[in-house]
């Protein structure tokens, strides 16, 4: 009887350690990679909230961190990564010579006269007009007019806009109609009919056109008022030709040498071949 219950005591005693023991995980758990997983995000933590503290108390320090290291690959590579500096353009302009001297546009770089005498002509309105009494005018555009002239119809809009943009700027421009057989009346009917400003002076024994060496009508001369030196003579531009008529012109002669001269610039006398329709001078052989 004793025997049993000394084997009975035993027996509870090993139940109750058995009882506080941890309990073994389950098969398959990985204890082993959870744990340090956890353990190690908070030093990381840590970490991260010391360097933005110190970025943040010395930001100079943080940068120069921050640059990455350069490999120094020589002095060729350097210099040929290195952008190409820009040209240097010169404040200082030379004296335009007209550029329009092309062998495709120019049969004569002499100018037929080098200088234009005095007249004295009354326009399509009557009033007159004398050349020389126009010192008051920076330069003075003169050109000529032959009435029912395709090509010279066709570049009234832009005797119009040369006229509208110049001519506030102190530039007087006039037209020269040689023709024998415009009558004055007929030149102011065009005039009206093609909205045309400019005075229109009528040339009745071709006296002042003749001398001029002007060929064809729409020929425009630029003077210089005072010197009375004819510093271009051709078209106003090459929008309109014999073979064609475009939207817009690609070179504007008349305007080129408007703006040198307007800018106190030294131009070269300079002569393009006109075209228009050929007029007719009776004591022109």
């Amino acid at each position: 009887m004793l025997t049993r219950l000394m084997i009975a005591a035993s027996a509870l005693v090993i139940a109750t350690g058995c009882s506080n023991e941890t309990p073994a995980p389950a098969m398959g758990a990985d204890t082993a990679s959870t744990t340090p997983a956890v353990s190690a995000a908070a030093p990381q933590a840590a970490d991260a909230s010391t360097e933005a503290a110190s970025a943040t108390d010395n930001p100079a320090t943080t940068t120069t961190a921050a640059v990455p290291a350069v490999a120094d690959h020589g002095a060729d590579a350097h210099t040929a990564a290195m952008p190409a500096p820009p040209a240097v353009v010169s404040a200082a302009k030379a004296p335009p010579t007209v550029p329009f001297k092309s062998n495709a546009t120019v049969t004569n770089y002499e100018l037929p006269i080098a200088k234009i005498a005095n007249f004295k002509l009354k326009d399509q309105t009557g009033k007159t007009h004398e050349l020389y009494k126009m010192t008051d005018a920076k330069v003075i555009v003169l050109t000529m007019h032959t009435k029912g002239c395709p090509i010279g119809q066709q570049l009234m809009p832009d005797f119009n806009q040369l006229h509208a943009k110049y001519e506030p700027l102190g530039v007087r421009f006039l037209m020269l109609n040689s023709n024998t057989y415009d009558t004055p009346a007929m030149i102011a009917e065009e005039a009206t009919d093609f909205g045309v400003k400019i005075p229109i002076l009528k040339d009745t024994d071709q006296s002042v056109g003749e001398p001029l060496g002007v060929e064809r009508s729409t020929e425009t001369l630029i003077i210089e008022p005072g010197t009375w030196k004819i510093l271009y003579q051709g078209p106003i531009n090459d929008r309109v030709t014999y073979g064609r008529a475009r939207a817009k012109a690609d070179v504007h002669y008349a305007s080129a040498v408007l703006d040198a001269m307007l800018a106190g610039q030294a131009v070269l006398p300079s002569y393009v071949a006109p075209e228009g329709c050929i007029l007719t001078f009776d004591n022109r052989s």
